[in-house]
């Protein structure tokens, strides 16, 4: 019964294109599902805890970093080589090698669901970067101008940006963004400022009006 309750939600929330690639990403993440429930755990803040368990392992792995990067100096391309090599080795050790020596919890319904709607999420993340990437494109048809003067004044912004942050720290900063924000749309931390940035542009804008209808 639950199955097919399941099913019938998935039908209305999703297209089938997506049920598809939802079936898919599922097949394909088959051996990482374990990791990718605890992983989900940690991202969604489920312990107040992990958030700063989270940052706490993140400033460790920049602080190694940065050592070996400035004892090591290492070039663009050995950086980029090291990187792929973790990668791979994680790739293989973790699904491989991890279950010998942690047990695996028997894998229960509510945790398929919650690997269901995991690979769902990325789908949909996907879709959406998608139809923000021919937004992109309709606006430089359509808006020539426009797209040009936003292409400029954000390359510009992110070149000073760049030049007046170390490289590293500008790095580690995005990558903390980046785990943590998760959690933040989880727990509404992100609806919250931005309902509240919302307002007080809205007041801003009325206290202008006010001021434009006295003088006239």
């Amino acid at each position: 019964v639950n199955t097919s309750k399941m099913a019938a939600e998935d039908q209305n929330r999703y297209t089938d294109k997506q049920l598809v690639e939802i079936s898919q990403l599922e097949k394909d993440l088959h051996i990482w599902r374990d990791i990718i429930i605890h992983a989900d755990k940690v991202l969604r803040w489920e312990k107040p805890i992990y958030p700063i368990i989270l940052c706490s392992c993140l400033t460790v792995l920049f602080c190694i970093v940065m050592l070996l990067v400035y004892w090591l100096e290492p070039s663009v391309l050995t950086g980029v080589s090291a990187l792929l090599l973790v990668l791979c080795l994680l790739d293989y050790l973790v699904p491989n090698v991890l279950p010998k020596f942690i047990k695996m919890s028997e894998w229960t319904e509510e945790q398929q669901q919650r690997y269901h709607d995991i690979c769902a999420s990325l789908i949909q993340t996907k879709d959406f970067l998608i139809v923000c990437k021919n937004t992109f494109l309709t606006l430089k048809e359509e808006k020539p101008k426009l797209y040009f003067l936003s292409v400029m004044s954000v390359l510009a912004t992110l070149a000073w940006v760049g030049n007046a942050v170390h490289n590293l720290l500008l790095t580690y900063l995005l990558v903390c963004f980046v785990s943590l924000l998760p959690g933040m749309l989880h727990h509404g931390i992100l609806q919250y400022y931005y309902l509240m940035l919302v307002r007080q542009l809205k007041v801003v804008v009325d206290k202008v009006q006010k001021a434009r209808q006295k003088k006239d």
